[in-house]
C-alpha cells in the first residue's frame, strides 16, 4: 500500500488489533489464547468498559467476524507466535530485539521481568507511535529503561538511517519482529525491508513475520478468504492488501533474496500449533495467512 494513511494518521489495523487482543483476554486470560492484559488501554473509555461483559463481547466478536472470518482467531495465535519467540530471544540473551512497525505491541512491558539487558527498539509511523505513548502514559505505564521508541516517515526515511539513530548495532545478534504488516506494504518496500535485514544483520539474527498468499481459484473458497480480501479492499482503502508471495514459493522468494527459511507455518499448522486446546480446536483461522522465521544465508 501507499503509507500515506499511516503518515497521517494512527493506524485503523493497529486499533482493530488491540481491540481483538484485549477481546481475547478477557474470554481467556491465558498465556497461549489472551494474554495481552494492556490491549485495553489503546481503545476508547466506552470500548473498555463496554467489553467487560460476555455477552457485549460475543456480539462484538460476530460483528467482526462477519466482517473479516477468522480473524480474531489468527489474532490469538498471532499474539502466542510472536510472544514465543521474543520470551525465547530474551531468555537467551539476545543483545537486541527490533520491532518493525509495532503498532501497539506490549511485549516490552509484559515480558520486562525477563529481560537482563536487552534494548528493544520499536519502530513506527510517528502518529501510530505518538497515540500509543499517549496512551501508556495515561494509564501511568513507564516505559521499560531499555525501550526505545523511533518514529519513522515511510515515504522519507530509511530504516537504517532511522535504527542506527535509535541505538540499533549492526554487530550484534537481533530479532526482528515485523508483525502485521508485510501485507500492507508495496512489494519494493518488502524488498527494502528484507534488503536492510540482510545487509545490517549479524550473520545470527532473525527476522519474523507473517505474510499471506494471493486470492485464487484454487484457494478462494478456504474459510474467510474471499471475504477478508474484499472486506479490506472496501473498508480499508488506506491499508489495503497489496503484498503476497504465492503458495508453495516462499523458499524461492527468500532464496532469490539470499535468505532462507527457519521455520514456516501455513494456517492448518497454525491452527494445531496455537488454537488447539486439550485436542479441541477453538475456531479456524482466515485460511491464507502464514507465519515464517528467516535468517541469513
Amino acid at each position: 500500500m501507499s503509507t500515506q494513511g499511516v503518515e497521517a494518521k494512527p493506524s485503523e489495523t493497529a486499533f482493530f488489533a488491540a481491540l481483538r487482543r484485549a477481546i481475547a483476554n478477557k474470554d481467556f486470560g491465558v498465556e497461549n489464547f489472551g494474554p495481552d492484559f494492556l490491549a485495553e488501554y489503546f481503545l476508547p473509555p466506552h470500548f473498555r468498559f463496554f467489553i467487560k461483559f460476555q455477552k457485549i463481547r460475543d456480539n462484538t466478536k460476530d460483528k467482526l467476524n462477519a466482517f473479516l472470518p477468522g480473524l480474531n482467531e489468527y489474532m490469538i495465535a498471532r499474539t502466542a507466535y510472536f510472544d514465543g519467540l521474543f520470551v525465547d530471544a530474551l531468555k537467551n540473551e539476545y543483545p537486541q530485539i527490533v520491532l518493525l512497525g509495532a503498532g501497539y505491541d506490549t511485549r516490552a512491558y509484559r515480558f520486562a521481568e525477563l529481560n537482563k539487558a536487552t534494548k528493544i527498539i520499536e519502530l513506527d509511523a510517528a502518529p501510530t507511535q505518538n497515540w500509543k505513548k499517549k496512551c501508556l502514559k495515561k494509564a501511568k505505564m513507564i516505559p521499560p529503561k531499555n525501550l526505545t521508541f523511533a518514529s519513522i516517515n515511510f515515504n522519507k526515511e530509511s530504516i537504517k538511517d532511522v535504527l542506527e539513530k535509535a541505538g540499533y548495532e549492526t554487530g550484534k545478534k537481533t530479532l526482528f519482529i515485523w508483525e502485521g504488516v508485510s501485507y500492507y506494504l508495496e512489494r519494493e518496500t518488502v524488498d527494502a525491508t528484507l534488503g536492510f535485514f540482510r545487509e545490517s544483520a549479524h550473520s545470527e539474527s532473525v527476522i519474523a513475520f507473517d505474510y499471506v498468499v494471493p486470492m485464487t481459484s484454487e484457494n478462494e473458497n478456504a474459510f474467510g478468504v474471499k471475504k477478508f480480501f474484499e472486506s479490506m479492499k472496501k473498508e480499508h482503502e488506506a491499508e489495503a492488501l497489496v503484498f503476497a508471495i504465492d503458495e508453495g514459493k516462499i523458499e524461492t522468494f527468500l532464496e532469490e533474496r539470499e535468505l532462507k527459511v527457519i521455520d514456516h507455518l501455513n494456517n492448518e499448522e497454525i491452527e494445531r500449533r496455537f488454537l488447539t486446546d486439550d485436542g479441541t480446536l477453538l475456531g479456524q483461522m482466515t485460511a491464507h495467512f502464514r507465519f515464517v522465521s528467516v535468517s541469513l544465508k
